[in-house]
């Protein structure tokens, strides 16, 4: 079994196969000999979702977008989009399986306990590499279905092909703003602008939040249409 923590030690050195005998060779005595022989039967890594997998008895696992609180969702956003940055992949991963992984006994997301997060990251750690990715990949299909195609357009914008170039033009101009901004001024938006409120906000479960946010982009979208109509009427 390769656990994540040799993993993610010989992703940092290994991108050819010399570089991973290398980091093999690197390895404490009673490692190299059962990594070495490992590598062959992990290696490309099962990705496959199985529930009698020991990560489900050992962490309370999310793999369901819906189930995640706002701020959680923001922070893997972040991750996923590169606002937020790592060294390597394996340790963007990780970082992930932080957020996606949580203490079995925890019933409401919280991350500001720096011993509880360094234990939870111990155990991560710990896991056998190809569980840690069954869950990953198991989020990461769920959002691509609820982000992009069960609430297409609701957090990142699809070109609206009625719109005229100029206007695309001034739209992306504007973007640069809202990109900086965005994750804020919707907690910002959500909380009426009562800045004593943006704690709960955070703590929203995204299945409340992703009806509203979906119906207030379609609300927009339709107020900005009608504007450009009668826009258009004023020019005639």
């Amino acid at each position: 079994m390769i656990t994540f923590r040799q993993h993610l030690e010989l992703s940092k050195s290994s991108k050819t196969e010399k570089d991973l005998s290398k980091s093999i060779s690197k390895l404490p005595p009673e490692d190299r000999v059962s990594v070495a022989r490992e590598i062959s039967k992990v290696y490309p890594i099962n990705m496959s979702w199985n529930k009698d997998y020991s990560v489900h008895k050992k962490f309370k696992t999310y793999t369901d977008t819906m189930e995640l609180v706002l701020g959680q969702f923001i922070m893997i956003e972040q991750i996923i989009t590169g606002k937020t940055k790592f060294e390597n992949e394996s340790e963007n991963d990780l970082a992930l399986a932080q957020l996606l992984l949580r203490p079995k006994e925890q019933k409401l997301f919280d991350n500001e306990d720096g011993e509880l997060e360094e234990l939870n990251k111990h155990k991560i750690l710990n896991l056998p590499v190809f569980e840690v990715y069954s869950v990953l990949k198991k989020f990461l299909d769920n959002r691509e279905f609820i982000l992009f195609k069960q609430f297409a357009g609701v957090f990142y914008e699809t070109p609206d092909e009625d719109m005229p170039d100029e206007e695309q033009e001034d739209v992306t101009n504007q973007s640069l703003f809202s990109q900086q901004w965005y994750w804020y001024s919707m907690v910002r938006m959500l909380a009426q602008e009562d800045i004593r409120r943006y704690s709960d906000i955070y703590m929203l479960k995204m299945s409340t939040v992703m009806p509203e946010m979906s119906y207030l982009a379609q609300k927009n979208k339709i107020e900005a249409a009608n504007q450009r109509q009668q826009a258009a009427m004023r020019k005639l």
